[in-house]
């Protein structure tokens, strides 16, 4: 009787545990966004030639998502705004883009990018 009892109580705590995992999941579907990071030419007459890494992210959905936040390397890695300031939350329809300029780190170094939206997070991973 007392391995029955361990056996449903042994059950009942990885179900429940279970459930919990389930609830700590993203919730969006990675597709929502692409990523991908580009070295661009950032010449200007006032600064001559210079280069830029930048981060874009593109919706590709047709319902608006606001971006609450993007981190990158777990936060290891400081962007700013592309050619712009960036405020959150930012909110996106299919084809619009995001555009990060990294400052703590180049493009050989980002392994992951994490979007969080109001719906959830989505992570984009680069080799």
């Amino acid at each position: 009787m007392k391995i029955f009892i361990k056996s449903i109580l042994l059950g009942t705590i990885l179900s429940i545990s279970g459930f919990t995992l389930m609830g700590c999941s993203s919730g969006l579907d990675p597709n929502t966004f692409s990523a991908e990071i580009n070295v661009v030419d950032a010449s200007n007459w006032w600064s001559g030639n210079g280069t830029a890494t930048v981060l874009s992210i593109r919706s590709n959905v047709a319902y608006q998502v606001d971006v609450s936040n993007v981190t990158i390397n777990n936060g290891q890695c400081r962007y700013e705004g592309y050619r712009r300031k960036i405020q959150y939350p930012q909110s996106f329809k299919m084809g619009q883009t995001l555009q990060l300029k990294l400052t703590g780190c180049n493009s050989s170094n980002v392994v992951q990018v994490d979007v969080e939206t109001t719906a959830g997070t989505a992570s984009y991973r680069f080799n």
